[in-house]
């Protein structure tokens, strides 16, 4: 009876829970990226990425670690290394996916 109860209870709250939160938990949210010295911050959206089809393989942990904030990505990570093919321009190639050497503001954009 007290199994019954409470799968009962832990239903009604996950069915109670706002989709935002179930989607922000699931896709990451959004990264901004505020080191672009001349340029406006760039955003990475999950929900885009995964809206497109994209799944959380695809990137992880081949491209980028799920560890936020680690100090490696940020120094790694640079207009340089992606034109090159490195983290975003691994598929941001102009063909796959619009180019990062042309598309600036796709990315770059104020909050």
């Amino acid at each position: 009876m007290i199994h019954i109860i409470t799968t009962t209870l832990a239903l009604v709250v996950a069915l109670s829970l706002p989709v935002s939160a179930i989607s922000a938990e699931k896709h990451g949210g959004d990264i901004w990226f505020k080191d672009t010295k001349k340029f406006a911050p760039a955003i990475f959206s999950h929900d885009k990425h995964s809206q497109a089809g994209n799944q959380c393989t695809d990137c992880h942990d081949s491209l980028f670690q799920k560890e936020s904030g680690s100090s490696d990505l940020n120094k790694a990570l640079s207009m340089r290394s992606m034109t090159r093919g490195k983290f975003c321009g691994a598929c941001h190639d102009g063909k796959k996916a619009f180019s990062v050497k042309r598309s600036c503001k796709k990315c770059h954009v104020k909050p």
